[in-house]
């Protein structure tokens, strides 16, 4: 299987991530591809959702953040725009981005404090 656009940005993150800031509590939820319909079904039923975000965060001071990664000019979809409607209404802070250099920007505004510089 190969990776595509999306898919090789999640993993440059997840590379610094890993090397800029090793105490955030951070993951990637997989939503996407292609599953059974049996498996999906049960899925659904255990809570999954559509327009969950690529990353969730918990931020010092307990606050809970997600970024949603877009590759190209791919918008974003009717589920994840709604995903992102309800975080704001919760209190959690919700951003897209484009780049590594995007998810850098955007953890910096939200106080996370990152050491080294880009590396993909």
């Amino acid at each position: 299987m190969s990776a595509g656009p999306e898919d090789i940005l999640q993993m440059q993150v997840a590379r610094f991530l890993k090397a800029a800031a090793p105490a955030l509590l951070w993951w990637h939820t997989p939503n996407g591809g292609t599953r059974r319909i049996g498996e999906a079904r049960k899925f659904k039923d255990m809570g999954v959702r559509p327009g969950v975000p690529d990353m969730t965060f918990v931020l010092p001071g307990g606050l809970v953040a997600f970024i949603e990664l877009k590759a190209g000019k791919n918008g974003l979809e009717a589920s994840q725009k709604e995903f992102a409607t309800q975080a704001a209404e919760n209190g959690a802070a919700w951003a897209v981005c484009r780049s590594l250099e995007d998810v850098q920007r955007t953890l910096s505004t939200w106080g996370v404090q990152l050491r080294g510089r880009i590396c993909a």
